[in-house]
């Protein structure tokens, strides 16, 4: 039997729906605004935080406002903007544990959470209440979330118009935090473009510092010919070669490599050259001058970085060749008038800017006319293809054997030999050759 409604009944239903469309239609209206606000805001991560904060107030009529974001590294709520009378300290002085308080538990379950009375909800966290003064009645705590990933939490605390919030305000405040994660991820993404172009710019600055270290001329003086070639796998590259011209009439022949590649690498071979540099003015001894070298860059290594190198010092008039290896790949010398194409020693040595005081040793090579000697990094050698086979030593000995004496022809060709082994996807090492001949 139903109970027939009276014509009272009907009009108080009547006006509760009506109030119900009045305040949907009320809180679309405060979302267009919100998400104008907020679209309008600067791309400024910290200026777009708190305009969502303010905005955040004013919307819930809250005596005060957090917005904490998680660090993922350390497992930890942060306050990134906190408004309200104790707002600074709050933000200053504490972070929240995952799963810690109100906050940490809506971190934790990616859900909203509705506390009419704090002092009824055994998750409350009342720490900062004790040490800021401000007494917290009634929280209202919604997830930020992008990508179904809850990266921060939004909250409201005490509202100013009535003692408590409500399941009826988590609608409004739940498309707050949606409009609000938008936001803070798209002005995320600005930042991480700046500052990839701010990267951009210093790798391009490296870069050419580099490339300007290295020797725009290739010598030729009193029968040595020289020629090089350099390819990064980055922006900039951690191999390195320079030629070092003698008062009198010597040429020196240098190759490196530095463990690591980018910027580091970079300014650890800056070093490299410029202390070699510096100390070949002042010795003659290639062993020297690495000795020199060595103490400087074991100084000033960091991250365990070092450098293998190798350096060959040609002197025509006397028909010798000093060398002095620290821990490189021995140099390869070529005489097409011999028919002979051998490896030279290894290294006994190790790599410069590892152990200090440590002292090099040279070796004494005999100069013939028709020699050409090839120096270069493990890019060549461990260049692989798509099979990911090496290049190797055995097929590198074999190319240079049928290449030519000139020492930029066969530069040239080894290089294109290698380039041609190689699988195009294959860019993972730094590429040097340098080769000098005697003709």
């Amino acid at each position: 039997m139903h109970t027939k409604k009276t014509p009272a009944t009907r009009i108080a239903q009547l006006e509760r729906l009506c109030a119900r469309q009045k305040e949907s239609l009320a809180n679309l209206r405060k979302l267009i605004r919100m998400n104008s606000i907020i679209n309008t805001a600067s791309r400024d991560q910290e200026k777009l935080l708190k305009t969502i904060m303010r905005t955040a107030r004013s919307v819930m009529q809250a005596e005060a406002s957090s917005l904490m974001m998680i660090d993922e590294t350390a497992g930890d709520l942060v306050y990134a903007v906190a408004l309200g009378e104790k707002g600074k300290t709050v933000k200053e002085k504490f972070r929240i544990k995952i799963g810690q308080g109100i906050s940490g538990w809506v971190a934790q379950h990616g859900k909203p959470l509705v506390v009419p009375d704090v002092t009824k909800d055994p998750r409350f966290y009342s720490r900062v209440d004790k040490e800021t003064g401000f007494v917290t009645r009634s929280i209202i705590c919604v997830p930020l979330k992008t990508r179904n990933k809850t990266i921060g939490v939004l909250q409201a605390i005490n509202p100013s118009n009535k003692t408590a919030f409500s399941q009826r305000d988590l609608s409004i405040f739940r498309e707050f935090a949606t409009i609000s994660a938008v936001a803070i991820e798209n002005a995320l993404v600005h930042s991480y473009e700046i500052e990839e172009e701010r990267l951009r710019n210093q790798l391009d600055i490296a870069r050419k510092i580099q490339q300007n270290l290295f020797p725009s001329v290739m010598p030729a003086i009193n029968g040595i010919q020289c020629y090089a070639v350099n390819h990064a796998a980055r922006s900039v590259s951690g191999d390195l070669y320079d030629f070092l011209v003698f008062p009198d009439n010597r040429i020196g022949v240098l190759i490196g490599d530095v463990s690591g590649k980018g910027i580091p690498a970079s300014l650890f071979m800056v070093s490299m050259v410029t202390n070699l540099r510096f100390f070949a003015q002042a010795y003659n001894d290639p062993a020297e001058i690495f000795n020199r070298v060595n103490k400087v860059l074991v100084d000033e290594s960091t991250f365990g970085m070092f450098i293998t190198a190798a350096l060959l010092i040609f002197d025509p008039d006397k028909k010798a060749v000093h060398y002095v290896n620290a821990g490189h790949i021995p140099p390869i010398r070529l005489n097409k008038q011999l028919g002979t194409c051998t490896e030279l020693d290894r290294a006994l040595s190790p790599p410069l800017g590892i152990i200090k005081g440590i002292k090099y040793e040279k070796r004494e090579l005999p100069l013939t006319h028709g020699d050409t000697y090839l120096l270069y990094t493990d890019g060549i050698t461990e260049a692989r293809n798509a099979r990911e086979y090496e290049f190797g030593t055995r097929r590198l000995l074999a190319t240079v054997k049928n290449g030519s004496a000139n020492p930029k022809e066969l530069v040239n060709y080894v290089f294109n030999q290698v380039k041609s082994f190689s699988s195009d996807a294959d860019k993972r090492d730094d590429v040097t050759l340098v080769s000098a001949g005697y003709c």
